[in-house]
């Protein structure tokens, strides 16, 4: 076929289906997009450092443990991990994080790690292993998909990507976007030193959450990053509500 030959092709369902849950959340919601950018240095240190403590461990990523972060982060801020029907917000006790993942013919799909604040690193990681294999097979089933309170987007596999603004999954207050790890000169105490800077991008509705809530939120998630020695790598039982 000539490569300039014109084409028309259906969506395909999962596309379609997709589209029209991100058309309706533009179409209801009010959408805010805060970026920023956080010394990713010692977190990515620690990622090594476990990958090497743990051989026989699984495959711990930077997104795992951005993931904990965020979970951990959400307990003491119940207005990010909430959902809004009609005129009803619903605060959420547990803490459920959708991954955004792209399949290799360019699709996405965002299945959802429960209870992601009740997992200690290693099982996090496992669980959001193996959901990411069942969705390269197609073969996730319809609860692996439902029940999201926040979501977590990683563009940053494209070294090109730096901020984005995602759009928030329908219902949801909140989505993180992270960037690609990046070395930059950072001023530390009179110098210039270079360090690994991550970007974050965090899309809120506005019509449920509003600017400082969020901006507190989003910066308590840099806190852990930078300092990540403060992330409960454990199971999350320390504080209510229980697990």
């Amino acid at each position: 076929m000539n490569a300039r030959t014109e084409r028309t092709v259906p969506l395909p369902p999962m596309q379609r289906l997709a589209a029209e849950h991100l058309a309706r959340s533009l179409r209801e919601s009010v959408p805010v997009t805060i970026h920023g950018v956080v010394d990713a240095e010692a977190l990515l240190e620690l990622r090594a450092r476990l990958a090497a403590e743990r051989p026989a461990g699984p495959r711990i990523t930077l997104t795992h443990l951005v993931v904990k972060a965020v979970a951990q982060a959400l307990r003491s801020h119940a207005g990010l991990n909430a959902t809004l029907k009609e005129r009803t917000v619903t605060l959420h006790g547990a803490v459920h994080i959708g991954i955004a993942q792209a399949l290799p013919d360019g699709h996405l799909v965002v299945p959802v790690l429960h209870d992601a604040d009740c997992r200690d690193i290693d099982a996090l990681a496992t669980a959001a292993i193996d959901l990411a294999a069942l969705a390269v097979a197609g073969k996730l089933r319809l609860p692996d998909v439902q029940g999201a309170t926040f979501t977590v987007s990683n563009g940053g596999a494209l070294a090109s990507v730096r901020w984005t603004t995602p759009i928030i999954p329908l219902g949801q207050a909140a989505i993180l976007g992270l960037g690609a790890v990046h070395e930059a000169p950072v001023a530390r105490e009179g110098a210039v030193i270079v360090r690994r800077l991550l970007p974050t991008s965090l899309s809120f509705d506005h019509r449920f959450v509003n600017g400082v809530p969020a901006a507190r939120f989003l910066d308590e998630v840099h806190q852990l990053i930078a300092e990540p020695q403060r992330i409960r790598l454990g199971a999350d039982t320390e504080e209510e509500p229980p697990c």
